[in-house]
Formats: structure tokens, sequence, C-alpha cells
């Protein structure tokens, strides 16, 4: 389905935990339909500083009927009661690190901003996946908690057991807890400093669960964070034989494939090949991606800059 180019509304904005807010906006109906680990890209309506709208992952949307809308194409001049009309509701969850975000940060409800999406790939769940392993650090947390919520309501017809292993600095950089413990999740936490669940890294506390039992063949592993973590997911899903799905970081401009700023090197030759046998070629991040067969980076070649989630290459 084509993105939605449009205006939208702040209607709530909120600090969730220290620099973590989350944002309510509405705006069209079509960008409700959006896939867990799709973005939109958002930026100002006033001016032109900044230049760059910001990528956001889609923590979860909806759509419901009003009975008037500034987002109408046509409004009502009239006396009477304006139709029935669509909307949506997008939420994002974002982590305030430089000046765009700390803009966002000030918005009061009743500011508008302009929204491109719902953009890029999604996670894709087999019909036949009986478990799934969902690894989410800090600020990659809301599309792996939009992930679990689409599993949740699937699990009414096909049976899916979910755990999450949910990791952050500490305490506070732990997302989400609440609704991945509502969407049905079993939930293992780790900290690096100790705070709060297994003092380490969260590819650690996977690989303790993953020692026994050995996962069954229609396991698979999702995961959203840090380039780093997502790297070393790589190795531990390829020796046991997990298919692994990662959801990849990016500075971008634009968020459909036009600046060529967020590429990502792949294997050019086929994904049987090792790094040193396969040609190199690049993907794009916000057009082929975000989310990618792990087996296809080439995750120890040099690649675009990185910080913590996209939406949050935000130093510009």
């Amino acid at each position: 389905m084509s993105p939605t180019e449009c205006q939208v509304e702040v209607t709530a904005n909120r600090e969730i935990a220290p620099s973590y807010f989350s944002m309510r906006l509405v705006g069209p109906r079509l960008l409700a339909r959006f896939r867990p680990g799709q973005f939109l890209m958002l930026g100002w309506t006033d001016g032109l500083d900044p230049l760059l709208p910001r990528p956001m992952s889609i923590r979860r949307a909806r759509q419901f009927k009003v009975q008037s809308s500034k987002f109408q194409a046509q409004k009502d001049s009239s006396t009477n009661p304006k139709p029935e009309a669509w909307i949506a509701e997008v939420e994002i969850l974002y982590k305030v690190c430089g000046r765009g975000t700390t803009l966002l940060a000030a918005m009061r409800p009743g500011r508008l901003l302009r929204a491109l999406g719902p953009l890029g790939n999604g996670f894709e769940i087999p019909r036949h996946a009986t478990e799934v392993f969902l690894v989410a650090g800090g600020i990659g947390a809301p599309p792996i908690a939009a992930l679990a919520e689409g599993l949740a309501v699937r699990r009414a017809s096909c049976e899916t057991k979910m755990t999450v292993f949910l990791g952050g600095r500490s305490k506070a950089d732990l997302l989400c807890t609440v609704d991945l413990k509502r969407a049905g999740a079993k939930i293992h936490v780790a900290t690096e400093d100790g705070s709060a669940g297994y003092k380490g890294l969260v590819t650690e506390r996977l690989e303790q669960h993953l020692h026994t039992p050995h996962p069954t063949p229609h396991t698979r592993l999702y995961a959203c964070g840090p380039h780093p973590m997502l790297a070393a997911l790589a190795s531990i899903a390829e020796k046991y034989e997990l298919p692994y799905q990662a959801s990849l970081e990016a500075g971008m401009a634009c968020g459909f494939g036009a600046c060529m700023g967020c590429v990502v090197p792949v294997k050019g030759g086929g994904r049987d090949l090792s790094a040193s046998q396969a040609g190199r070629t690049y993907r794009l991040v916000c057009k082929d991606g975000p989310v990618f067969d792990a087996r296809d980076v080439l995750w120890s070649i040099p690649s675009i800059r990185s910080t913590d989630r996209i939406g949050q290459t935000d130093r510009i």
C-alpha cells in the first residue's frame, strides 16, 4: 500500500521515563494500516528549521469514527452536522537525544506536524511458527511490542508461544513491559548495570535460555535495537539454526530511497555463501528494510552510522 503524506495533530505528548516520551497523533485513516516494524517520517510545518524530518517507529495505530474532523478533504460550512469520518490515531515512542527530538518533546496538544508513512517493510511471521523469541534493546522495544500485540491477536486461531528478552543500560531504559505482559509474553529482563533482572547484556540472557531446552524446528527470532546487539544475535541465530529477522537502525533524510543515505551491506552472491565468499552489494534501510533477514546482512562490514534506533539519529 502506498504511504500517505499528510498533516497530523499532536493529541498527547508525555514523558514515560527519563528522556523517553510517548506521542499520539491523529490523521488520515490510511496511517493506521501498518505492519509492526514500519515507521513514519515526521517533519515540522512551521519554517525550514529543522530542515529534515525524523524517522519514528510506529508503536501502535488504530482507526475510529468521528463526527467531524479537520482532516476531512472538504469541510461542511453549513450549520448541519458534519458526516462521520474515519481517522487514525498513531502512537510513537522516542528518546530525546538531539535537537529534533528536543523540539518534539516540547510540543503540546494541538500542534501540527508533517507525516509520511507507513514506510518500509515490517516483520513477517510464517503461519507454521509455534514459538518466537523477541529481543528488544532500549528504544527498539516499541516495534517489538507492536509485533507481540499482533501475535496475540492471531493466537486465537494459531497458538504461538512468545518469549521476550528486554534489555537496556539500566531499569529506566526498559520500555513496554506492561504491554508485553498484556500480550501474553513471558519476559526476561537484562540491564548492564544490574538495576533490574540479569546483570549483563540481553544477548547473554538469550543464550542462557537457549541452552535448555533446544529450540523447536518452528522457532523464530525477531529483534530490534542497537547494531552491536543485532550483530551478536546473528551469531547466536546461526549457532542454534534459528531463522532471524532484524530491524536495523539508520539516519534518514527522506524515508523512501531518494537520498541514498541509509545503505547497509548485504550478500550479493546468495545467502548460502560466507561473508568472505559472497560478493557485496547494498540495500536501503528505509526502502528494503528496516526489517531484514539477518542471513543476508554482512554484519562484519562497517555500515551506516547507527545509534539506538530508527528515529534516534538526531544530531543535525
